[in-house]
């Protein structure tokens, strides 16, 4: 199948956008990059991609710009040769159609993928920054087991290591021989646990009737003991509660009858108590206020009247700007002005200093001597450009000369050199240079070094197998001749000695319990006896005798067979009587003699099939025994034979096995010598061929490779080296040529610039007063410099000319006004000193300010003072009035009565809530409705009699206290006994947790067997893959491996590793590594070859599929991306190779490896 086209018609972010891929052509690679900036879109067009091959998903998230119904993609795919136009739409039946509309069944796209899902094809058929670290976790898990790693690649399934080891840890969880800490081990102590706990739980039906009998009697026994105990403490506590509310009548009597209660006091208001210290306390307090402030009020309005305020002063402060102005210019001019006017005869001396140095002392006109901004900038620029053209001049004539004499040397080297080297044929040089290349690439050096390794490890590993054979000897031929056996019949054979040896182990349990059965039978049958029962067979002996004695004396009637046959009588009835009376007894006796006989054939029974059991065992070891070597046939039993058998024949498939592997590296290694050999013969004759002079052919006929290769190298070195030295020599000719025209150009124009220079540097100093000095541009350089200085020395001279006229003003102005304000407010001072007739004046105004605001000051003082001073008087009045209050209700005229009269009522009102208090109490403590009924109930109580009555009630409770308390022991005991034996469904429910345990291990346990019969068969299928498709798979991943690492790895190579074939690279200079111990970087680039390896092997056998990679190459340098993209194009000659990626450069790379390349860039 290929991608003709697919069409993003609406989907994700794209509306209507097209990739078209064209058509493959025969004989070029089919290698296309698409590319788009990040956010371009790259993982949405693989998304859409795998969407129309598989369709949808229900909940696809790419609907953001588009809604579901309107999300449609489009493709021209070619399947099998032929072209079909392809729509896929988001619906969910029928969502595959043409491009007329009509349905296609989705069995035309899943038939030309194989019927590989989804998934599948995103780990088979793509590649991206994750599944080449997820591969290069898959290397470290699989440590480099080469069936692992080959069907990864071909699959994509990284993660088989992990899955595989995943199962087997789960299995051992299960079982493992010997472990105790298994899931299995585990149940099977839970099962031992809850069959102990239903053997102490499950009791018989008598136990369980005597164990209620003691609980329901405990629980009677303690119900009496609560009930009187109840009973005695309710008494109890209802005397306690009558002697409490004793005390308390006795109290509430005395409180009634005290003096304070009969006295006749009136009963103030209840703020009157809170109220007379705050008139205790204001009453001095406002008369010592009152007295203060009007002492205060007489101070301030004498200090008004002490305090003169001048009101002409005040007038000052319309000058006061003028004033403090003036005085400050007026100082600073006074301090500045000496200094500006010695500044300005300096002034003066540099101007005439700078005037004799630019020749022209005494000029009156200075100004006119400064140039125009345009003319200096015109003279500047042509003297620094000056030194330049100068110097351009110089060195463009020397470099002329220099490279006219360097081409003539190499002109007179040529013309002498010789052909100092001899002739040498370049058609059989490059043979040679081919066959070198060959040899190179063909990494047979290394793989020699390598199967010579493990041929040497694969002969120790042989020597070992043989060791573990003691004490069996004799050579390998020997060894094979032995008999073999297969493992299952193995298996099969101790399946039976297993069943065997249990079955002879039942017998003698069995053959064991029935002896211990028969003593017990016989020590009953004695014991029966012992007590005299008869048995049948001595009372019907005894019957016979008395039945011939009686025929007998029928036959003589005589007195003695009478007598003989009475005493017979006799006895029988005796022994009839004796039988009756013993009658249960016979009935055990007749059972016991019944189980004695079935004991006895039982006991023969076991005893002949523990006989032919012990006959089968025998017989089975002989048949082992036949397998086994004699001089290992130590042990008469079965199962230990079997052992010995299963050891015997891994140890000779182990060696059996070892010896194969020696002969395959032997026939390896002979093949490798082969080739090298004839490698080595190509290249002895090429170099007879290519250099017949320079070559020793006799000395290198018998020299090693490695001295050829070395002599092949020097030749095509020094060849080389030739070649490039005479193709250095043209270049460097031909160069020297083009670069004296180049600097014969240079000579001429540096001569140019520098007349245009001189004709400019005329024409600007012709229209100045410096052009008389124009031969020197060190002089007008010079005088530049200082004219530079001329406009900023006039300019500060005029400044400070004017700065020193203003002071002067200034300070002229200044003295005329202070004159006129001082005969203004009559002062009388001098005004000789402006500065200090201006401070005398400032002096007075801030006085006469000052004055009036102290005045100010103190008349709002007084307001305040008279205002507080009315308010005290308001409060002396109201003061008044509450006191005269409370002193006319006591009858009194001081505040001092009046709190002893407010102390009485006090202690009268406690008193009363007092005997209120005790009443409620008392009502309480005895229940009563009222205390009137309390009252009542205490007249008619005996004292003496209660107080007896509660001391034995208190002695009583406590002895029935201890007595509940034991008897409830009693009852928890016997409590806990009933509930121990389990009388409701506990029984049960054990015996349901063991069913329920049972079933448990019969899932796991088939799980168990799943799991190892899993891993058993993937195992072999991955050991029947790695033999099926390790050569061609390995030769082209060891050919992707050496040109992805650049050459650092020259290839791939195998190892075995016991029972393993591990995978190592071979370095160029033929070490070698093993791949779980190879750096992170070199383990992506070993999965990648490997990957790229399986889909060649997977294209080799069925038609090829889209192979799509996505950026996997951001770690990767450029040297390792070119190989990689080299790579992809040869891959793509086989099937349809897709590249996505966001960096540029990469594009550029795979041009440069593949130039058929095409390129797509996204919107």
């Amino acid at each position: 199948m290929r991608l003709n086209r697919l069409d993003l018609t609406r989907y994700g972010k794209f509306t209507d956008c097209v990739i078209d891929f064209g058509k493959a052509v025969a004989g070029r690679p089919d290698f296309h990059i698409v590319y788009g900036l990040n956010e371009a879109g790259k993982s949405t067009t693989f998304t859409a991609f795998l969407d129309l091959l598989f369709g949808m998903h229900p909940q696809t998230p790419y609907n953001f710009l588009h809604p579901y119904g309107a999300m449609r993609i489009g493709a021209e795919l070619e399947i099998d040769g032929a072209t079909h136009e392809l729509v896929r739409l988001k619906q969910r039946s029928g969502s595959l159609i043409d491009a007329r509309g009509a349905p296609v069944n989705d069995a035309l796209v899943s038939g030309a993928l194989g019927g590989i899902s989804r998934e599948a094809y995103r780990t088979m058929f793509s590649l991206d920054d994750q599944s080449l670290k997820d591969g290069g976790n898959a290397i470290m898990q699989s440590k480099g087991e080469l069936g692992e790693l080959l069907f990864s690649a071909s699959s994509g399934l990284a993660g088989l290591s992990k899955v595989l080891s995943s199962a087997a840890e789960e299995a051992t969880s299960f079982y493992k021989k010997r472990s105790s800490s298994t899931k299995l081990a585990e149940l099977k102590r839970s099962l031992e646990t809850l069959k102990a706990e239903r053997n102490a739980t499950d009791t018989f039906a008598a136990a369980h009737a005597a164990l209620t009998a003691s609980y329901l009697q405990a629980k009677a026994a303690y119900d009496g003991a609560a009930g009187e105990l109840a009973e005695a403490r309710t008494r109890h506590t209802e005397l306690t509660r009558i002697l409490t509310a004793l005390p308390l009548a006795s109290e509430l009597a005395r409180l009634l009858d005290d003096p304070a209660m009969q006295a006749d006091l009136p009963r103030p208001p209840a703020e009157w108590f809170a109220l007379l210290p705050q008139l205790s306390r204001d009453e001095t307090r406002l008369q010592a206020l009152l007295q203060e402030k009007d002492r205060n009020i007489d101070q301030v309005a004498a200090e008004i009247d002490s305090i003169v305020v001048d009101e002409k002063s005040l007038s000052i402060a319309s000058h006061m700007e003028l004033l403090a102005d003036g005085s400050a210019r007026f100082r600073a001019a006074q301090g500045d002005l000496p200094k500006r006017r010695l500044v300005l005869a300096e002034q003066e001396t540099m101007l005439a200093r700078l005037l004799t140095d630019l020749e022209r002392p005494g000029d009156d006109n200075p100004q006119a001597l400064v140039l125009p901004a345009t003319s200096t900038a015109i003279i500047g620029d042509l003297i620094e450009r000056r030194s330049g053209v100068d110097a351009e001049l110089a060195a463009a004539e020397r470099e002329f000369e220099r490279t006219r004499n360097t081409l003539d040397s190499l002109r007179r080297e040529a013309a002498d050199a010789g052909d100092k080297t001899g002739v040498i044929d370049a058609e059989a040089l490059a043979r040679l240079d081919t066959a070198l290349a060959r040899l190179t690439g063909s990494n047979l050096v290394s793989r020699l070094s390598v199967e010579e390794r493990a041929r040497r490890q694969q002969q120790r590993n042989l020597d070992g197998r043989l060791a573990l054979l003691a004490p069996w000897s004799g050579d390998l031929d020997a060894l094979a001749a032995t008999r073999s056996v297969d493992i299952r019949q193995i298996e099969i054979w101790r399946s039976q000695a297993t069943a065997i040896d249990r079955r002879m182990a039942d017998h003698r349990n069995r053959h064991r319990d029935l002896v211990t059965d028969r003593v017990a039978i016989e020590a009953g049958l004695a014991s029966l006896m012992a007590s005299g029962t008869i048995d049948d067979s001595e009372a019907n002996a005894l019957r016979r005798e008395r039945d011939n004695a009686w025929q007998v004396h029928v036959g003589t009637l005589d007195r003695e067979t009478a007598t003989s046959f009475e005493a017979l009588m006799r006895r029988d009835d005796m022994v009839s009587a004796s039988r009756l009376a013993h009658a249960h007894d016979l009935a055990g006796l007749r059972q016991l003699q019944q189980r004695s006989a079935e004991n006895t054939a039982a006991i023969e029974r076991q005893a002949q099939l523990l006989d032919e059991a012990q006959s089968e065992y025998a017989a089975l070891a002989q048949t082992v025994a036949a397998f086994l070597p004699d001089m290992l046939i130590t042990q008469d039993d079965a199962l230990e034979r079997l052992a010995t058998l299963e050891s015997w024949m891994g140890r000779r498939l182990d060696a059996l096995s070892a010896q194969d592997d020696l002969h395959q590296a032997d026939a390896a290694i002979a093949d490798i010598r082969a080739e090298l050999d004839r490698y080595q013969s190509e290249l002895l004759a090429g170099l007879s061929q290519a250099s017949p002079t320079a070559i020793d052919e006799k000395k290198l006929r018998d020299a090693p490779l490695d001295v050829l290769v070395a002599a092949t190298n020097e030749l095509l070195a020094r060849h080389r080296a030739d070649s490039d030295a005479r193709a250095r020599h043209e270049t460097s000719v031909t160069d020297l040529s083009r670069e004296l025209t180049e600097r014969e150009r240079d000579w001429r124009q540096a001569q140019a610039k520098a007349e245009a220079w001189q004709a400019g540097w005329r024409e600007a100093l012709g229209h100045t007063w410096l052009s008389d000095k124009a031969g020197s541009v060190a002089v007008i350089r010079d005088m530049l410099q200082v004219l530079a200085k001329l406009p900023g020395i006039l300019r500060e001279r005029l400044d400070m000319a004017q700065r020193v006229s203003a002071m002067e003003r200034d300070q002229a102005q200044f003295r005329t006004e202070v004159a006129a304000l001082l005969s203004q407010f009559d002062d009388g001072g001098s005004a000789d000193d402006p500065l200090s007739a201006a401070a005398r004046l400032l002096e007075r105004h801030k006085t006469a300010l000052r004055n009036q605001q102290i005045v100010h000051d103190k008349q709002v003082e007084l307001s305040n003072l008279r205002a507080q001073r009315a308010g005290l008087v308001t409060d002396l009045a109201v003061h008044t009035a509450r006191k005269t209050e409370l002193t006319a209700y006591f009858g009194t005229d001081s505040l001092t009565a009046v709190a002893g009269f407010l102390d009485q009522a006090k202690e009268r009102e406690r008193m009363e809530a007092r005997i209120s208090g005790l009443r409620e109490q008392i009502a309480q403590s005895l229940r009563a409705s009222s205390f009137a009924e309390a009252e009542m109930r205490l007249s008619d109580t005996d004292i003496h009699g209660v107080e007896h009555e509660a001391a034995e009630l208190a002695a009583r409770i406590e002895d029935l206290t201890d007595r509940a308390r034991d008897l409830y022991a009693e009852m928890t005991r016997a409590t806990d006994k009933l509930d121990a034996v389990g009388g409701d469904d506990t029984v049960a429910r054990i015996e349901a947790k063991r069913r329920t345990i049972f079933l448990e291990i019969e899932e796991l346990a088939g799980r168990y067997l799943t799991l190892k019969a899993g891993v058993f068969a993937a195992e072999r299928a991955l050991h029947s893959y790695r033999e099926k498709h390790r050569s061609a798979m390995m030769n082209r991943a060891s050919e992707a491996f050496r040109l992805i690492t650049g050459g650092n790895y020259s290839g791939l190579a195998t190892q075995f590793d016991k029972d393993r074939e591990i995978l190592i690279g071979v370095a160029h200079d033929g070490g070698s590594k093993l791949a779980e111990t190879m750096s992170t970087g070199t383990q992506f680039q070993l999965y990648l070859a490997l990957r790229l390896a399986g889909y060649e092997e997977f294209a080799a056998v069925r038609p090829a599929v889209p192979f799509v990679a996505d950026d996997i190459m951001e770690s990767f340098d450029d040297p390792r991306s070119t190989e990689v993209f080299r790579l992809l194009g040869e891959m793509s000659n086989i099937g349809q190779v897709i590249y996505l990626t966001h960096h540029w450069h990469l594009c550029e790379l795979a041009k440069a490896a593949v130039p058929e390349v095409q390129i797509h860039r996204l919107p």
